[in-house]
């Protein structure tokens, strides 16, 4: 019986192979590398862009998996893929993409437009919400009914109806669909067009979680077309085999299993988590999540409820803060060496050092108070972050970088508070992942003082990954369930 999986992630900062064996419950190898796929001008970035080549992205996923491949000798008996599960590529029908990817760092949906009628200044998603009926949450959000989520840049519906209000959403071309970065690897694998499983597909918004469907008469509203979404999918199933041109791109045979993409973040939740009922788990890649499983719908406030891989649901804080938000404190003090200095420090020697000057601070930094929202909320979009309660003796790197990462372990463990106070209920253990966490021990300590329990961290790196090999390793029958394949491998 095969026991070796692959899996390929897309992330926003990097691309990752791994193998795993789930007979001895190891990972075999993994190999991460920069993902250099970004096209986004200067100019653009100073404005909110983040464009991407999904081509080039897959490419490079591709020749990193084969090298590992080639690196251990270990032939897979199927393929997980998962990634980055917000953004938008749009395709032909030839399954030629057209244009860039617009990932989901991309604020372009937060620009503002002029309303001719109403004679104020709306955002894109303002106008979004008023054709779609949005309601507005007691964060004043606007929120589609049922769709798990309030109305925010960088999912793929609100990057649509940006294209079309501003004529950029080509006419002129058949069959023009749309995909996320993860389903975008799986067509390629396949030569199938894109599928989205229910945990991609909520990251749409548009996504109906009362009939895990598309919410189509939401999508007429808006005035895009039905035919640009995805065909949906069921978790953990083949969306197709490997084609001949793609295995011998990967080292491997062709026919193998490729399985239905899934969203990272619940790969990561499936790669970590052991007991569903009993755990919260905190996520600090590019982004940051804090999330709970639970097994029917739930109230959730201003958390987001998002579809779990074939069943049940994760109530989860996300986006607010994550590794950008230290990546943000890094830059400025990379900045300040250039332009002092006239040179660059390497970021992730930069990167450790704060943390080691965090270290010497006391906690509570001495009273300095850091608003992490370098790029708003979900109770308001247009915050700005602040430093504050500044003296002489305290305007340092150590005490911005300790008080910053404080208030990172307060804006998550919030997240969980607010689960729980909407029925969650509370939880006993406190798991850790991702490498944003990992090589940050002063976010580790704030996080367990934070919220009283001791943090585990997970046992092995790349958890999404690992999420997605045993998503694979469901599809191909060798666990009956994702619940039973995290329980086997991470308990």
């Amino acid at each position: 019986m095969p026991t070796h999986y692959l899996s390929i992630d897309v992330g926003s900062t990097s691309v990752t192979a791994l193998i795993l064996d789930i007979e001895s419950k190891s990972v075999v190898g993994s190999s991460t590398v920069a993902n250099n796929a970004e096209t986004t001008s200067a100019q653009d970035k100073k404005i909110g862009r983040s464009e991407w080549d999904l081509d080039r992205m897959t490419d490079l996923a591709l020749s990193n998996a084969k090298n590992l491949i080639e690196r251990t000798k270990a032939q897979p008996a199927a393929i997980g893929i998962t990634g980055q599960q917000q953004g938008l590529q749009l395709l032909d029908q030839n399954l030629t993409t057209v244009g860039n990817f617009i990932s989901w760092q991309d604020q372009r949906s937060k620009d503002l437009l002029r309303s001719s009628s109403m004679g104020e200044n709306r955002t894109y998603l303002d106008a979004m919400g008023e054709l779609g009926g949005a309601m507005t949450e007691e964060n004043g959000l606007p929120a589609f009914e049922n769709t798990g989520c309030p109305i925010v840049t960088g999912y793929t519906a609100p990057n649509l109806y940006w294209l079309k209000a501003n004529n950029e959403l080509p006419t002129n071309i058949a069959n023009i669909h749309g995909t996320t970065a993860p389903e975008f690897v799986v067509s390629r694998l396949t030569n199938t067009r894109p599928v989205s499983d229910p945990t991609d597909a909520v990251s749409w918004g548009v996504y109906d979680l009362s009939k895990m469907g598309w919410n189509y008469d939401l999508i007429d509203s808006l005035g895009l077309s039905q035919e640009i979404f995805s065909n949906l999918a069921d978790s953990c199933t083949p969306a197709g085999q490997l084609t001949p041109a793609m295995a011998a791109k990967l080292g491997t045979k062709a026919g193998l299993p490729v399985s239905v993409a899934s969203g990272d973040h619940q790969c990561s939740f499936a790669g970590t988590v052991a007991d569903y009922e009993n755990t919260v788990a905190i996520n600090i890649g590019t982004g940051g999540q804090a999330s709970v499983h639970v097994e029917n719908p739930t109230p959730r406030g201003w958390l987001e409820l998002r579809p779990y891989i074939q069943s049940g649901y994760l109530l989860a804080g996300v986006g607010v803060v994550g590794g950008r938000t230290f990546r943000t404190l890094r830059d400025f003090f990379n900045n300040a060496s250039k332009a002092i200095a006239g040179y660059e420090l390497d970021p992730d020697v930069l990167y450790a050092k704060l943390v080691e000057l965090a270290k010497e601070v006391p906690a509570g930094a001495e009273g300095v108070v850091v608003d992490p929202l370098f790029t708003g909320s979900r109770s308001n979009p247009l915050a700005k972050a602040a430093v504050r309660e500044l003296t002489p003796g305290t305007f340092t790197p150590g005490h911005m970088a300790r008080a910053l990462f404080e208030a990172m372990a307060a804006q998550l463990a919030d997240s969980y508070r607010e689960a729980a106070k909407l029925g969650a209920g509370e939880r006993s253990q406190l798991v850790g992942s991702g490498n944003g966490l990992k090589l940050n021990s002063v976010l580790r300590e704030s996080l367990e003082a934070e919220l009283g329990m001791p943090l585990q961290l997970g046992r092995h790196n790349e958890e999404a990954a690992i999420g997605a090999a045993l998503c694979a390793a469901v599809a191909d029958g060798s666990f009956k369930s994702i619940a039973e394949a995290s329980t086997s491998f991470a308990g």
